[in-house]
């Protein structure tokens, strides 16, 4: 007798066990459409500020890469060749606001300012702004012995 009360008590633990179960899953049944319709915006969000990111930072390198190559080639041996350098900029606006020149009979400056506001979309003001600047000292070898007063 106590054998079969447990027989049947187990059997209804478990049915009422899968009864309750059943119960909430319909209740959750919706749940998970709300989560990911709160997730996507966010994680959209995300994925945008990244590529944004990683746009900036490539304008960024090619404008740090300008800089150096142009001072590079500026300081190049008697003709400069920042014409065949300044090809190689990407983008054009980057291009024209390079400067390099010699400030000193062997040192060469390579600099660029660039301050711009846009529109973008949604109205959004969009700021760029990246400053840098590079002096290189040229090491040549020049015929002859020293200018008076030293070599600068």
């Amino acid at each position: 007798m106590q054998y079969r009360k447990c027989a049947e008590h187990s059997l209804l633990s478990r049915t009422v066990v899968h009864r309750i179960a059943s119960l909430m899953a319909r209740a959750q049944r919706g749940q998970t459409m709300a989560e990911y319709a709160l997730a996507m915006p966010i994680l959209a969000a995300l994925l945008v500020g990244l590529a944004l990111a990683g746009f900036y930072a490539f304008r960024a390198a090619s404008a740090d890469w300008g800089v150096f190559i142009t001072g590079v080639a500026e300081g190049s041996y008697q003709t400069p060749a920042t014409a065949q350098v300044r090809s190689s900029i990407i983008w054009p606006d980057i291009r024209s606001r390079i400067a390099a020149g010699q400030s000193a009979p062997r040192q060469v400056r390579s600099q660029i300012f660039i301050e711009d506001s846009r529109p973008w979309i949604l109205s959004i003001n969009l700021i760029e702004a990246h400053r840098g600047s590079t002096f290189f000292r040229l090491w040549r070898f020049y015929p002859g012995p020293p200018p008076p007063g030293g070599p600068e």
